[in-house]
């Protein structure tokens, strides 16, 4: 640490204790009484903390100065160590350029980054710290959302290369459930009543389908599309009853998931049920006035400073805050290529950037619409 600037000192002596916390995420081994929320509050001081604990290690802490309208997001959790490491991935490793560590990239650098602006500027901040985004459903922001919490701006962080992203695409899992009429494989019906066969006409239907989405936002194009899993039958000599197929798509921001699946049922006869699963909306959110949202985020940034870079393919919990009503946008340290491998690692440059962005903003707060 002794060539690091007096900044990356800072960020990386508070870096390097978040990483040193497991939480990874499964198995979500973390309560309100976790050292890493013990941390945050203990380097927070002249806060006032609020935790929701939404059951099952999925937990957010409200760490609150002032009275502000806008709040800043982070996630503490990580994913599961990735095959491949050649370090103690808890054990933050330094070298001229870069930091390397489980979470460094995705997102602990970023809440490093804020603990040592907050420690700097006394403006009207919040934070909200949550335990389970890589989980997948999001519970413990959800809950926040449901209490009256008062704020109507969010920058969530996320590996943005510290640009703000006001787009990105949701996700939408689904499961296609086809019923056949059961029999012995040698009669001439298996052509029509087989449920695979069904479902193979479906998915045939449906690639066709997909290539048809041309929209385009930004530098995002098309629908990424995918069935994953296919099961049915019993064996070959007998038609197949039933068939089910799991598939996904990441849906442009403007567009609604829930009308895009009724779209797929259409393709296929009445024999066909299709189920959504885990949806998390495109930013901003279907639900709300797009092009407002997009005016809305424009000033956010613009008030904030923040420089604007293109909408990104990966989904983030800024697209809830944006269901919810709030102006949102993703902004972070670190690329996300860089996430979810081994030897993670996030650039001190990229750190230090965005802790001056944070010093920016909590300087100049009052033009952030404060209570």
């Amino acid at each position: 640490m002794s060539q690091l600037t007096p900044v990356s000192q800072s960020i990386v002596s508070h870096l390097k204790a978040l990483c040193s916390f497991d939480s990874q995420n499964p198995p979500r081994a973390i309560t309100a009484d976790s050292d890493i929320f013990v941390y945050l509050k203990d380097h927070l001081p002249g806060f006032e903390f609020q935790m929701l604990d939404a059951g099952e290690g999925c937990i957010s802490l409200l760490a609150k100065r002032g009275n502000p309208e806008l709040l800043f997001n982070f996630h503490i959790d990580t994913v599961p160590i990735a095959p491949g490491w050649n370090t103690d991935p808890f054990e933050l490793i330094v070298d001229d350029k870069k930091v390397t560590a489980l979470g460094a990239c995705d997102i602990k650098g970023a809440s490093a980054c804020m603990l040592s602006a907050a420690s700097k500027h006394k403006g009207d901040v919040a934070l909200l710290f949550s335990s389970d985004e890589e989980h997948g459903s999001s519970a413990a922001i959800k809950q926040f959302l449901s209490t009256e919490h008062g704020f109507t701006k969010v920058i969530v962080a996320e590996p943005t290369m510290a640009k703000a992203v006001l787009g990105h695409r949701g996700i939408q899992s689904a499961f296609a459930t086809f019923d056949g009429i059961s029999g012995h494989a040698s009669e001439a019906r298996a052509f029509s009543d087989s449920a695979i066969h069904k479902a193979g006409k479906w998915m045939s239907t449906a690639l066709d389908w997909v290539e048809q989405q041309t929209h385009t936002f930004d530098t995002l194009q098309g629908l990424p599309f995918n069935i994953g899993k296919i099961q049915g039958g019993i064996k070959g000599n007998m038609i197949a009853a039933n068939c089910e197929l799991a598939f996904g798509f990441r849906p442009m921001p403007g567009q609604d998931s829930a009308a895009m699946l009724e779209e797929l049922k259409q393709l296929s006869p009445a024999d066909l049920t299709i189920k959504g699963g885990f949806m998390g909306p495109t930013l901003p959110a279907a639900n709300q006035d797009f092009e407002r949202a997009i005016d809305n985020a424009h000033s956010l940034v613009g008030a904030c400073a923040l420089p604007v870079g293109p909408p990104v393919s990966f989904w983030t919990e800024a697209a809830l805050f944006s269901q919810a009503g709030l102006t949102a946008v993703v902004f972070g340290p670190g690329d996300i290529a860089q996430a979810h491998t081994a030897n993670e690692w996030v650039l001190i440059e990229q750190l230090e950037k965005v802790e001056q962005h944070y010093c920016q903003i909590l300087k100049s707060c009052q033009i952030l619409g404060n209570k």
